[in-house]
């Protein structure tokens, strides 16, 4: 088992008709980090199988093009699993697959034009990474 960490950039963004059709709603991450621990089963030679779970802090903003933009840090969760390969006395390769849930935000007319409007974020990531053990 173990902890491991990480702060990515982010492009996700989705957008639809809002106020009637007169205008669009965007949603949009920015940046996304996570905290997390791993449990793996290290006895296939050098494939680690892991499972992994933790917190998630990401920006969400949301932008009406009818009035205003609002946006907010939000604490979620995130869940996952993944395969890591050693290739070489400290470097690994892996893939993993993660589920994001950031929550939802009240953001008022910045949403769609009720002040009882919110925005969320969930999100399936798939992404690959090489690390170095020091």
């Amino acid at each position: 088992w173990g902890i491991e960490g990480d702060w990515d950039y982010s492009t996700m963004k989705g957008s639809v008709s809002c106020v009637g059709g007169t205008a669009t709603c965007t949603t949009k991450n920015d940046w996304l980090a996570t905290a997390r621990a791993r449990l793996g089963y290290a006895g296939w030679n050098n494939w680690l199988p892991y499972i992994t779970g933790g917190a998630a802090y990401g920006d969400i903003k949301a932008t009406n093009t009818a009035a205003s933009s609002a946006h907010k840090s939000e604490l979620g969760w995130t869940a996952g699993l993944g395969v890591e390969y050693a290739m070489y006395q400290n470097w690994t390769v892996k893939v993993e697959y993660l589920y994001v849930d950031l929550g939802k935000f009240t953001c008022g007319t910045a949403c769609g034009g009720t002040p009882s409007d919110h925005v969320g974020l969930t999100a399936n990531i798939v992404r690959a990474g090489i690390n170095y053990r020091f």
